[in-house]
């Protein structure tokens, strides 16, 4: 972790880490960032457990779980719609044009990002890449014989109780992981192994709670530098090389300002 004077300012500590987190993206051949609810936040799409977070409204193993799907599906949808209004209006903010503008400037093949989150920001900036490690709500998936379809609005969201699959008359649920259902091994796989060789992965609005997505910058080999730009704190810190505390939405698109003056 980088060692700082005790008389620099904070906008210094800042401005000197991001400076070096630049300098580390244009000297590699691999980069990973990797993106949690906190890039989100600002766009106006709620978290899941900060305070007035989503679980405070509702139980998540009520809602959000597979043994809930299958037991109450009409339940569930309950929250699923409340969830996709929440998607209908959100925008990219400057965290993610951010990214974007990284990407393109260093280059689609050098840059690779691995997202716990569902909402698609990542692509509408128009960012490639996109490693969606908690799936998509946009694709409709049946858990009984696996049909699946694109996510029409009008369709989908007023079919009561729940949307049902075509082919066997089962719920259908959207294409985001649920509790007690695991992640797209094949999809986790690609992004680990993009993570192990990259000489840094960068770390962005995330608590780093949420296993195992969150290895994806905390498992990679020593040698791999590991930022992380959080409004918070978290408990893995002591893992972290550099540390930018800041609002994403500011911070990050510094980055993107320092990877082009020292480019």
């Amino acid at each position: 972790m980088i060692q700082l004077n005790k008389n620099e300012s904070l906008t210094e500590k800042v401005e000197n880490t991001i400076r070096k987190v630049a300098q580390h993206a244009i000297e590699a051949t691999s980069v990973v960032f990797y993106t949690g609810a906190g890039i989100s936040t600002p766009s106006g799409i709620p978290d899941f457990r900060s305070p007035g977070g989503l679980w405070d409204k509702y139980d998540p193993y009520e809602v959000s779980s597979l043994r809930a799907f299958r037991k109450k599906p009409e339940k569930v949808w309950e929250f699923f719609r409340d969830l996709y209004e929440k998607f209908v209006d959100p925008e990219p903010n400057p965290a993610h044009d951010a990214i974007t503008d990284i990407q393109k400037l260093l280059g689609e093949d050098k840059v690779h990002i691995a997202t716990q989150n569902i909402d698609g920001l990542h692509q509408k900036s128009g960012s490639v890449n996109v490693y969606e490690l908690h799936g998509t709500p946009y694709i409709m998936h049946c858990i009984k014989c696996s049909f699946e379809e694109g996510f029409e609005y009008e369709k989908h969201m007023e079919q009561l109780p729940y949307p049902v699959c075509p082919k066997c008359k089962k719920p259908l649920k959207p294409k985001a992981v649920l509790f007690e259902e695991a992640l797209d091994l094949n999809l986790l796989r690609s992004a680990m192994r993009k993570a192990r060789t990259s000489e840094i992965a960068i770390g962005a609005g995330s608590s780093l709670t949420v296993f195992p997505a969150s290895d994806v910058l905390l498992a990679p080999p020593p040698k791999t530098k590991k930022a992380l730009f959080n409004l918070s704190p978290t408990m893995y810190d002591r893992l972290i090389h550099y540390l930018v505390k800041g609002d994403v939405v500011e911070t990050l698109p510094s980055l993107y300002t320092k990877i082009v003056e020292l480019k």
